[in-house]
């Protein structure tokens, strides 16, 4: 097995909706030569990169989640305030790691009918939905040109069990180190969060998954690659480790707790 540190977290609240607004997708075909492909080497980096990339976005978005839970439950952490309250929904801002937030929430009891709730704590479910612009470094990497939205539903506020599930949209610029030579990254990703569980005076999830489809643009040297990938995320529960799979074959766990990806 070969262990190598996460550099980077990605702390973002946004909202339903994404994807990079000035640049568009990327070109989904790969623009290396075909008398020249990508080595079986340089492939199997570029997914240990990505690998990084993912598993540090996760590890770096808890307190972005615990946010979420609070002001669900009508507290406002350090850096989030609300802005407006309609009959229908709430709306707010906020600042947290280099990162501008704005987002909008409503509240929901426990009926089959799913009737509007008071955000007061008293809530059986929230639906929030967050925009996330900004830069951060974290660790040995630096991220700009950060957009991120998601739209999620947060369940079993009540038993404080937050549990997250909802779609995601993201869009980053970073850089990875390997051996000591420097890629550069752009990553694009959709991805869907099932069943994300925060026991209670926990800060890391100890259940769900988050499934991701992911279009990456890689510049090493000279040598730029555009490539896609689907992965799996799957949090650890009762002492399993928490695992990351690309493409169905490249096998990661990560170590939540100190930022540490090891390859299978």
């Amino acid at each position: 097995m070969r262990a190598f540190l996460l550099g980077v977290s990605f702390l973002a609240l946004a909202a339903c909706g994404g994807g990079d607004k000035d640049d568009g997708p990327l070109d989904p075909v790969d623009p290396t030569d075909d008398t020249d492909p990508p080595t079986p080497e340089e492939t199997s980096r570029d997914y240990d990169e990505l690998a990084s990339i993912l598993g540090a976005h996760v590890r770096g978005e808890f307190a972005m989640q615990l946010a979420a839970a609070e002001i669900s439950e009508g507290r406002f952490p350090s850096g989030f305030q609300l802005t407006g309250q309609t009959e229908t929904e709430y709306t707010g801002t906020g600042t947290l790691d280099g990162l501008s937030y704005s987002f909008t929430y409503h509240c929901n009891d426990g009926t089959p009918e799913h009737g509007l709730a008071p955000c007061d704590g008293t809530a059986h479910h929230s639906h929030i939905k967050f925009d996330a612009t900004g830069a951060q470094s974290v660790g040995a990497m630096a991220m700009e040109q950060i957009t991120r939205v998601v739209d999620w539903e947060i369940r079993d506020l009540l038993v404080d069990k937050a549990r997250f599930r909802g779609p995601d949209q993201m869009t980053l610029k970073t850089s990875v180190a390997t051996n000591g030579e420097t890629a550069s990254y752009g990553v694009q990703f959709s991805a869907i969060y099932e069943q994300v569980r925060y026991l209670p005076s926990q800060t890391i999830p100890t259940y769900g998954t988050i499934d991701f489809t992911i279009n990456t643009e890689r510049t090493r040297g000279s040598d730029r690659r555009v490539f896609n990938a689907m992965a799996k995320l799957t949090f650890g529960a009762a002492g399993s480790p928490t695992t990351l799979v690309i493409d169905n074959m490249h096998n990661y766990t990560i170590n939540l707790a100190t930022g540490a990806v090891v390859k299978l």
